[in-house]
């Protein structure tokens, strides 16, 4: 086969306005981090490495500012827009039943008649699932040449009241929307054989999970399966972080291996980790349709089948008005071909496991965010080396041929401890880990803070409109080689979140010698 670019990000638009918001704001508050350490500015840039952060006003859906900037911005047929995505968390207010993204979407529904709107919950790696889930689209022939699909993201956190007001995360996150485009290229064939057995439909009960996971244990029994997509229609935020889809796993994963679950190993992290490294190498995440079509599911699902990248993907169709739709997609034969250009591999994991890391959780009847940081912590650097070399592996790429690598900035300190796993057989890692960091990466979270979701979306846009400078985070050189990273080829983007989820994909961009 000749070489082909599938997918590609054509252009993106943001919200750009805000207030600065610097750490005196924290000092005032009396608060402290664990092990009663105070809160003061010093402590922030030597925990997190965050100085300033933006707050979005209470009265703009800035979602909604960041599309319409997008189609100011970027040239395109709006009659091609075949799929608009909101990748969110808490979104931009905690008590909206969702689908968040049908806001942005009733700015243009009359524009693009035929588009599909949903939202996808996949904790802050949301963006590169989404990606991945167009990607899919692509390969099973869903998408065609010159449609169009828009995935954006937007977090009001502070608009939201995310978290309780004396808990440190409150310091650690920031307000940010940003809408990407991508365009499918290629019109693909798919071949090979698709099969799904019948639908199972079961009511909804108090302890539909366990319901559901004893479902799939009947179903599928001791065999293998890639993937969970629930389309979670409960709309309630503590039924979205982490996914239902995420708890599904790991109640199915416990029915599966009732003896580890009976030892305790999923209450042990480095156990837990390399169990799931070793026999449970799945995604999970949730969408929630705007049309609710229980058969939108089923279609993304046998997508991911017909791809070449995927065999077994269990659907679940969630509503509590009409109850569960449960069907498992099995795909023989069909074959997996690399595009050349444009994104040309991703790579999907979750560890149900670690659900509690973060999570909603109700106090005096109000959700608020709830984070492990030290699990999170551990999660994010701990995960990243088998993750990201089978990714490059089977791409013929090291961590060397990356040009570029854009990685959630959750917590600065995590950078270069998930650096030093990748560059561990450098002949100098500590070096490897200051030059990769200055010269392959590029960094925001010291002015705009954690942006959840949207971090993934704000790194590129700002370094291609020169919006980033070079600095010093830690004793770590950062954003040193700006224009040299505008012209990557090999760029690498990766996020780990909510679920807990690690998501990646590789991006090929064609360059031009100088």
């Amino acid at each position: 086969m000749k070489p082909y670019t599938l997918l590609d990000i054509f252009g993106q638009g943001a919200w750009n306005g805000g207030t600065l918001v610097d750490n005196t704001n924290f000092e005032k508050l009396a608060m402290a981090f664990k092990g009663g350490i105070p809160v003061t500015d010093e402590s922030i840039r030597d925990r997190i490495g965050v100085r300033t952060r933006i707050s979005a006003p209470e009265d703009v859906r800035i979602g909604e500012i960041a599309l319409q900037n997008l189609l100011d911005e970027v040239e395109m047929d709006p009659e091609r827009i075949k799929l608009i995505i909101g990748a969110t968390n808490v979104g931009e207010d905690k008590q909206d039943p969702g689908p968040l993204v049908k806001h942005p979407h009733a700015q243009i529904k009359d524009r693009c008649p035929n588009a599909t709107a949903l939202d996808l919950y996949a904790g802050c790696p949301g963006f590169n699932v989404a990606v991945e889930l167009l990607f899919m689209l692509s390969l099973g022939g869903i998408l065609k040449k010159d449609d169009i699909s828009i995935i954006v993201g937007a977090e009001n956190l502070h608009r939201a009241k995310a978290f309780q007001s004396h808990d440190t995360a409150t310091i650690i996150f920031g307000d940010d929307a940003v809408a990407t485009a991508l365009k499918t290229r290629t019109t693909v064939r798919p071949q090979g054989s698709h099969t799904c057995g019948d639908r199972i439909t079961i009511p909804v009960s108090d302890t539909f999970v366990e319901d559901i996971a004893a479902v799939l244990c009947e179903r599928v029994g001791s065999a293998n399966w890639d993937g969970i997509i629930v389309d979670n229609q409960l709309g309630r935020i503590e039924h979205r972080a982490p996914a239902i889809a995420a708890r599904i796993q790991q109640a199915f994963v416990e029915k599966q291996y009732p003896e580890m679950a009976a030892a305790g190993i999923f209450g042990k992290f480095r156990d837990a980790l390399a169990f799931y490294d070793q026999h449970i190498n799945a995604f999970a995440f949730d969408i929630m349709s705007l049309d609710k079509d229980p058969g939108f599911v089923e279609k993304i699902g046998r997508a991911y089948t017909e791809s070449g990248k995927y065999s077994d993907i269990l659907t679940i169709y969630l509503d509590p008005e009409t109850g569960i739709v449960i069907q498992h997609h099995h795909g023989r034969k069909y074959r997996f071909q690399p595009p050349a250009y444009g994104i040309i591999d991703t790579a999907t994991r979750t560890h149900g496991c670690f659900g509690s890391f973060i999570q909603a959780i109700t106090v005096g009847g109000e959700v608020f965010g709830e984070m492990d940081g030290k699990g999170v912590f551990l999660y994010a650097t701990r995960g990243a080396a088998a993750h990201l070399s089978a990714l490059l592996m089977r791409n013929q790429l090291s961590i060397a041929d990356i040009d570029l690598l854009v990685e959630h900035q959750a917590n600065f300190a995590m950078l270069p401890m998930t650096l030093l796993q990748l560059l561990a057989e450098s002949p100098d890692p500590d070096l490897a880990v200051r030059e990769f960091l200055a010269d392959k990466m590029v960094t925001n979270i010291h002015t705009r803070g954690n942006c959840s979701v949207v971090c993934m979306q704000r790194l590129p846009y700002d370094l291609h409109r020169d919006a980033l400078e070079p600095d010093e985070i830690q004793g770590f050189p950062v954003n040193r080689n700006l224009a040299a990273l505008k012209n990557a080829g090999n760029i690498l983007h990766d996020s780990v979140g909510a679920g807990m989820t690690r998501s990646s994909f590789l991006r090929r961009v064609k360059t031009t010698p100088e």
